[in-house]
């Protein structure tokens, strides 16, 4: 089984995600499905900046060996925060594969799940206990000149999640080539010039602990010029 999906683009936007999935208005503006998921993501993100006040917050990143795409991110300076949304028009079927892969990359999980799917997140939390679980409600009933700079949505956690120790090989997977080189580079990792991803992966992943890759990991998302919605680039110091 092939982990690639090439027909799905690697990184987008929060609103072109939501868009490619349920379409736009007859107006060209986001359809009210489109808008439900941005809904959540908006008050998952509110809540996130609350609970992780140093994390930088970036939607549509990719892992799991650019299996998955996760639809929001907290990275803080040693933990990384993965969240899937599903509103209330969108399919869950691929729910526990998302939320699955997420758990092999990094800590700490949440699914975000309209009221009506909570039953199916539900099941999932049975397998993966350890999954956080928030219910929303409010995002079926949008009316037409909804913003998706508004939050009409009131969240419920149902279930906090259990922090977890990822793969440090599927954790170290987030990290773009350059950005491997850079984490080689301050974890005194000593590969060779045209050293590939695979083999800084590898070089890594055999001489440092897991709080080690933890700290790399992070310090490269933080700093990446993200493509996608996100915070400001958190510099990174010498």
């Amino acid at each position: 089984m092939t982990l690639l999906k090439p027909n799905e683009p690697w990184m987008q936007d929060a609103e072109t995600a939501a868009q490619r999935r349920h379409g736009t208005s007859g107006h060209g503006r986001p359809g009210r499905a489109a808008r439900s998921e941005l809904a959540l993501r908006n008050a998952m993100e509110d809540l996130m900046r609350q609970r992780m006040p140093e994390a930088r917050m970036c939607h549509e990143m990719v892992m799991g060996a650019r299996a998955v795409r996760a639809d929001l991110v907290a990275v803080a300076p040693a933990h990384i925060a993965a969240i899937e949304v599903k509103g209330a028009y969108d399919d869950t079927s691929r729910l526990l594969h998302q939320i699955g892969m997420y758990q092999l990359c990094v800590p700490e999980v949440w699914m975000v799940v309209d009221a009506k799917h909570h039953a199916d997140a539900a099941l999932i939390r049975h397998l993966l206990p350890s999954v956080g679980l928030i219910t929303a409600d409010g995002t079926t009933h949008l009316s037409y000149d909804w913003s998706s700079d508004e939050r009409p949505v009131s969240i419920e956690v149902v279930a906090e999640p259990e922090p977890r120790s990822p793969v440090p090989e599927m954790a170290l997977e987030m990290l773009w080539a350059e950005e491997l080189r850079s984490a080689c580079s301050h974890l005194r990792v000593s590969v060779g010039s045209k050293a590939t991803r695979p083999a800084m992966i590898k070089s890594i992943a055999d001489v440092c602990s897991s709080a080690e890759i933890q700290v790399a990991v992070c310090r490269e998302l933080r700093g990446r010029d993200a493509l996608w919605r996100a915070d400001a680039p958190v510099r990174r110091q010498a």
